[in-house]
């Protein structure tokens, strides 16, 4: 590509993003207003700017703005976002509440997959013959599965982060559950990933040693990556007496960061979640959390992060749903989606010893499925798994359960952490 092609490629970068920064912060906004999380705004955002609301009425302004070459670019700057806003979210947390809460987290976790997984095969068959008989069953239905088992780690990090309940133990369990969850449910997606594109050739020997490796890696990070970043960045705050970043210091954590995402990719799990691990197996280290939130956190939320959730809203058609069936199936999936995840994990919490306030308020937390969801429905799509009618009821569940998160998790916040949270909310 010639320098006057790129910088006509660019200028259409440029406005597509602009539009998405101002629309996403409009909307962000409004909702916070309302007790939602920013993410549903800024999803809400990429539906009224796609084809649901405004390509009903001006499919040319549509065009205009975000047109088929730019979307390429878009969800690159979007996957980049992702990396470093699930890095920051590895970092927020303090994990050392882990080892009295491990049984709440381990029950919680193995209810959150269990209680979906079960709802998924129930309406899976159903679902398959009424909207889609010409897809392939078997994807199909394990997909229905993953969708509805998996919790978004991100968005409730950001929830918590906004409700100022990351250090919380409390907050440690959920994300630690939920980080469990999405990690099987990964595992599962790239199962059923690769029976469909291997068909009888797949083989389960490769793949659980691939588990194995993944097993190992974070291991290392744990106990050798990451130590090592906090000896490196002690030593460097000493020399400067000073706890912010040199180049040097910035440009080895980056490289580390984007070298275990790639890792963690090669091993067949999505990049973001290197970038999670990395930033767990740093957290402990207080003044290097601090400096990369004051330095980074506000344009990775809102320049980068926005994008992925207004490409999904971009390419979301509501108006696909052209009968009275098709609703009552998208009813069908959210309520089953609620009730797996919120119910489960509930019950896995107070098995183990949780208060039903505190169950309550995890399971509230792990029923939001916003950016993972997304994620795994567009792997759907992308599969053949998945047609539009199909496409926007999942879309329509990950924004639901989003929604509800907030409101339940005010409901149900034991009282003691209800004074945590900004505003008296």
């Amino acid at each position: 590509m010639n320098p006057a092609k790129i910088e006509d490629h660019l200028k259409l970068v440029l406005v597509g993003w602009i539009v998405i920064i101002a629309a996403a912060w409009l909307m962000g906004r409004l909702c916070r207003k309302i007790g939602q999380p920013p993410a549903v705004g800024e999803i809400a955002a990429g539906l009224l700017l796609g084809p649901s609301f405004l390509g009903l009425f001006a499919p040319d302004v549509v065009a205009f703005i975000f047109p088929e070459e730019i979307k390429g670019s878009l969800a690159l700057l979007a996957k980049i976002g992702l990396i470093l806003m699930l890095f920051q979210i590895g970092m927020e947390f303090d994990f050392s509440h882990l080892r009295q809460k491990s049984k709440v987290v381990f029950a919680s976790s193995l209810m959150g997959i269990l209680a979906p997984l079960a709802g998924g095969l129930a309406i899976a068959p159903w679902l398959h013959r009424t909207f889609a008989p010409d897809l392939p069953e078997f994807g199909f239905k394990l997909f229905v599965c993953i969708a509805l088992s998996i919790s978004a780690l991100p968005i409730m990090g950001r929830i918590l982060l906004e409700m100022r309940l990351e250090r919380t133990p409390l907050g440690v369990t959920a994300i630690s559950a939920a980080a469990i969850d999405d990690a099987v449910g990964w595992v599962f997606l790239g199962v059923a990933s690769a029976i469909i594109k291997q068909g009888e050739n797949f083989s389960w020997l490769p793949f659980l040693g691939q588990v194995g490796l993944i097993v190992v890696y974070f291991a290392v990070l744990m106990k050798i990556v990451g130590p090592l970043l906090i000896k490196i960045w002690r030593k460097q705050c000493a020399e400067h007496q000073t706890a912010t970043f040199t180049l040097g210091y910035l440009a080895l954590l980056l490289c580390v960061l984007f070298v275990s995402a790639l890792i963690t990719n090669k091993l067949g799990i999505f990049a973001i979640f290197g970038a999670f691990a990395l930033g767990v197996a740093i957290h402990s280290e207080e003044s290097l959390v601090k400096a990369w939130r004051d330095r980074f956190a506000d344009f990775v939320i809102v320049a980068l992060v926005p994008i992925f959730f207004t490409n999904t809203g971009l390419g979301t058609k509501i108006g696909s749903f052209n009968d009275a069936t098709a609703w009552i199936g998208c009813a069908i999936v959210c309520i089953v989606a609620i009730i797996g995840k919120l119910g489960g994990c509930t019950l896995g919490a107070r098995w183990a010893g949780s208060s039903w306030r505190e169950g309550l308020s995890i399971g509230a937390l792990m029923n939001t499925r916003a950016l993972m969801g997304l994620i795994a429905i567009n792997v759907g799509r992308d599969l053949g798994l998945l047609n539009d009618k199909l496409f926007t009821m999942f879309i329509i569940m990950c924004l639901l359960t989003t929604a509800t998160t907030g409101p339940m998790l005010r409901a149900w916040l034991p009282a003691d952490l209800r004074k945590l949270v900004p505003d008296g909310k």
